[in-house]
């Protein structure tokens, strides 16, 4: 029941992030934010839905709601993320990617294979940032963050595969990349050298399953609520401004 709660919230959560500037949407094709877990994505008119083998696709332009295709991708997908005119597909044993440069027909452009594990993707620029979770359902993967080059999309290249503890959602914005790690709280890493990544803030008083970063605001799921931070590019601090509580039920 508390798992439900929390997946419920984040997916209201990150339909109001995603919806916030939906005239702004419509009018230059922009791409809507939600987390690095979600399921969902939101391109311009169109909405993607991911399960675990295939990519739906709605039209929602003008308050309309309706499946234009069902595409099947592959097994074991995850997470989906929207950027520019490409999506990102996190599956248990490597990263997707499709143009939508047609929003209706998703174009598969590469498949970034690495040891199976829990995979979400979120992208900045020409570097894809990903988290890899062992344990659970994700068999016998590592836990580490992989930076990728994405400049050329038909052959991504590894930067660097950086340790971590239990990696779950992430969140990049500018230099600083948030990193949720379940029981073990949050850790910000400063990426502005890429080929050697630090972590320059740490949290460990609160559960964080996914994060949305935006406009210096991290916006945290974790076991026990919804987590506001507010944070800096000058310095290290980050600091919690508000937090919406998830009553459980089994206790």
């Amino acid at each position: 029941m508390r798992s439900n709660k929390l997946l419920l919230s984040l997916l209201i959560l990150s339909i109001s992030i995603a919806c916030e500037n939906d005239a702004a949407l419509n009018a230059s094709g922009g791409t809507g934010q939600g987390g690095s877990m979600t399921r969902f994505a939101v391109s311009g008119n169109y909405l993607y839905l991911l399960d675990n083998t295939n990519i739906k696709v709605f039209g929602i332009a003008l308050g309309k709601f309706e499946q234009l295709q069902e595409l099947y991708v592959g097994w074991g997908m995850e997470t989906i993320f929207a950027k520019g005119e490409y999506l990102y597909l996190g599956a248990r044993e490597a990263m997707y990617i499709y143009s939508v440069t047609d929003p209706e027909s998703p174009l598969f452009i590469f498949r970034y294979q690495h040891l199976v594990s829990c995979d979400p993707v979120v992208v900045q620029g020409n570097r894809a940032y990903v988290t890899m979770r062992g344990g659970s359902s994700c068999n016998r993967g590592m836990n580490a963050l992989e930076i990728i080059d994405i400049t050329d999309r038909y052959n991504p290249r590894l930067i660097v595969n950086y340790p971590m503890e239990t990696p779950h959602g992430l969140g990049i914005d500018q230099t600083r990349l948030f990193i949720c790690q379940g029981e073990k709280g949050l850790s910000v890493l400063d990426v502005s050298d890429e080929k050697d990544p630090g972590v320059i803030a740490h949290r460990d008083d609160f559960f964080a399953y996914d994060v949305i970063v935006r406009e210096g605001l991290a916006t945290i799921t974790g076991e026990d609520g919804i987590f506001q931070f507010s944070y800096s590019h000058v310095d290290a601090d980050i600091n919690l401004i508000s937090k919406i509580p998830v009553f459980r039920e089994d206790l």
